[in-house]
């Protein structure tokens, strides 16, 4: 968008704002630095802001889709940016008409950001993108002085072709330092009157100043009440100093006996340094069982910065846990390492007759209540290639609780019908289990019923968990998987010159981390098991057999209940010895870098982006050039890859 006026050449009093982006980073986060000029020539200040990588994550990864004006409220996000809006009133709050003095230099922070036809965009999005068209940056101006305290408004321009976005500031007067030359614009609401902040560059727009394009523009005020009322976490930003680096450790352990009996629950732990007490942290706890969709739970640090959380689950599945600082004084947030967290399925109340098992359930879904039980199969999988040695850490925790001094009644057990998973082929079976009285646990819920287990169930769930190291064709992966009885025997079956096999659960213990060391060459794979200390425990070896497929397993732990904590992957390869880590400043100590992250599949997924990117951009750059200059608003529909619907673009 580009809107062509005359500049006014003095201003008795303004506030600039002049941005340069910095590559680097503090403390693992993306950091800008801004330079201020208040009272037009007499002071210089710098502000330093950096934005950590999982509130970016978080917002990437939640809708983003709109479907009516009242959707683009979701976007605007007040306490994600509120420490950039302290910062900045610090510098206006005393200046003459300090409302609107902040509200310009506010507009020409965002003003600084390269425009770049986008989608709607979270304000972390077009911070850490450092681009955005005119919805984006109107919505990361609107966060900004929402924060501040003002009271604002978007203004959605239609009735023109295309349409157009900006920010609509309430001011109880007429505003003193807009543009000369140029009649300040304002729009009525609610009995107040909110006057036209334009947020998209190449103009140095105060509040009140329109383009006479949109003159026969028709304005749709959008209300911004119900806006976001709390964040993960937020930004961090200084005046004058630069932002020292900070830290944030994780760690996950079994939970105390406190918990009640049958909860599933681990803790989550940690600390901050510097160790400031009373700090809000941020725990993001994503599920590769809803794609990359993000829980998050908040915790406060103690007297010595140390922090705690139970965290309850219920499901089996691969789990990735991040912690984050949002950080204090002068010094940057920070994220903590990822952990990967692979829970096993879950114990059930199992009872016998002299005949049978049973366990609680519907008896009109029993294939539903019996499946979950069954665990998961493929927990995650890693390409690794040819000729490599990699390495990670691991340890195994008990998830779930047993239940004792079961009082018991009696009971009749309705005929039903069963279908259960066997095998490694993951085949269905039917049983058709007869009517039967008999004796129960006295906590039986009134909507559950006894449901009778065929004599080989046990068999069939997954709660063996294993390393796999397979060949594919000469190309290497580890998976990690979950084994049920049956699958088992078929490896021990297997176990021949190919395949190597090693039971870990002889020589490991729960709640104590091991580091495994493998190495893929043309003569074979080997894989060694070390304890805390790295002494040696266990290793295993299988020979390079060019018409059979290499595989080496390693069975981690074999009961129900059971988690197994993954951090650490790095892999070598002969021309990288070091792998690209996740962040500059990943905290070490039990925080670990993610499985989720892994390092390969990284740079695969890079070089697509960024191919991606280009095309884009080139398309974005082909478009720009069939535009009038004569036109300074544009826009398209274009359809959201991926999302099947159609949502205006504003260019």
């Amino acid at each position: 968008m580009r809107f062509k006026y005359l500049k006014a050449s003095v201003l008795l009093i303004s506030v600039l704002l002049l941005v340069f982006i910095t590559p680097t980073s503090i403390a693992g986060t993306y950091e800008k630095t801004y330079i201020f000029q208040a009272q037009y020539g007499l002071l210089n200040q710098k502000l330093y802001v950096s934005e950590p990588p999982s509130l970016y994550d978080y917002y990437s990864n939640i809708s983003h889709t709109v479907n009516c004006d009242s959707d683009y409220t979701k976007f605007v996000t007040p306490q994600t940016v509120e420490p950039i809006a302290e910062s900045i009133q610090k510098i206006t709050r005393n200046l003459p008409y300090s409302d609107e003095q902040f509200a310009d230099a506010v507009l020409t922070l965002v003003h600084q950001i390269p425009y770049n036809i986008s989608d709607p965009k979270y304000p972390i999005e077009t911070l850490v993108d450092n681009s955005g068209d005119c919805v984006a940056l109107s919505l990361l101006a609107a966060s900004i002085m929402k924060a501040g305290g003002l009271d604002v408004v978007l203004i959605h321009y239609t009735g023109i072709n295309p349409g157009h976005m900006n920010v609509g500031v309430y001011l109880p007067y007429t505003p003193v330092y807009h543009t000369l030359l140029l009649t300040p614009t304002s729009f009525e609401y609610n009995n107040k009157t909110y006057w036209t902040a334009e947020a998209t560059p190449e103009a140095d727009w105060k509040v009140g100043d329109q383009s006479e394009l949109l003159a026969n523009a028709i304005p749709v005020i959008i209300s911004l009440e119900n806006t976001e009322k709390s964040s993960p976490a937020q930004v961090s930003s200084s005046l004058d100093t630069s932002l020292l680096p900070s830290s944030i450790t994780v760690n996950l352990s079994q939970e105390s006996s406190s918990v009640e009996e049958n909860t599933r629950a681990l803790t989550i732990s940690g600390s901050i340094s510097p160790a400031y007490s009373g700090e809000n942290v941020s725990i993001y706890v994503s599920s590769s069982r809803n794609g990359s969709s993000y829980d998050y739970f908040r915790t406060v640090t103690d007297d010595f910065g140390r922090y705690m959380m139970t965290w309850n689950f219920t499901s089996a599945g691969t789990y990735y846990i991040t912690t984050s600082w949002s950080g204090a004084s002068n010094y940057a947030g920070a994220d903590s390492g990822t952990l990967t967290v692979f829970v096993g399925p879950e114990s059930f109340v199992q009872f016998q007759t002299d005949d049978y098992n049973y366990i609680y359930g519907q008896a009109s879904a029993a294939a539903y209540v019996t499946r979950p039980m069954q665990g998961v199969n493929d927990f995650l999988s890693i390409p690794l290639g040819a000729n490599v040695s990699f390495s990670y850490d691991f340890i195994v925790l008990q998830a779930g609780h047993t239940v004792s001094n079961v009082q018991t009644k009696t009971v009749t057990i309705p005929a039903s019908e069963l279908t259960i998973i066997t095998g490694r082929n993951r085949q269905t079976k039917t049983i058709q289990i007869p009517e039967k009285t008999i004796t129960v646990p006295i906590n039986v819920p009134t909507d559950l019923s006894p449901l009778r287990l065929p004599d080989d169930f046990n068999q069939t769930i997954n709660n063996q968990f294993c390393f796999i190291l397979q060949n594919n064709n000469g190309n290497y992966s580890l998976n990690v998987r979950g084994l049920n009885d049956d699958d088992m025997s078929t490896i021990r079956q297997d176990n021949g010159s190919n395949t190597a096999f090693m039971n870990a659960t002889d020589s490991i213990t729960e709640n104590t981390w091991y580091k495994v060391t493998a190495s893929i060459t043309e003569n074979g794979i080997t894989a060694n098991l070390y304890n805390s200390d790295g002494t040696l425990i266990d290793s295993m070896a299988t020979p390079y057999d060019t018409l059979n497929s290499n595989e080496m397993t390693m069975l981690m732990t074999n009961n129900v209940d059971n988690a197994i904590v993954f951090k650490d992957l790095k892999i070598q390869t002969p021309n990288n010895t070091t792998q690209p880590t996740e962040n500059n400043n990943k905290a070490t100590g039990g925080s670990g870098l993610s499985a989720q992250n892994v390092y390969l599949l990284i740079l695969l997924v890079a070089t697509f982006a960024a191919a991606v990117v280009y095309v884009k951009k080139k398309r974005q750059m082909k478009e720009k050039k069939q535009i009038t200059r004569n036109s300074s608003i544009h826009a398209n529909i274009e359809v959201a890859p991926g999302k099947g619907i159609r949502t205006p673009v504003y260019r």
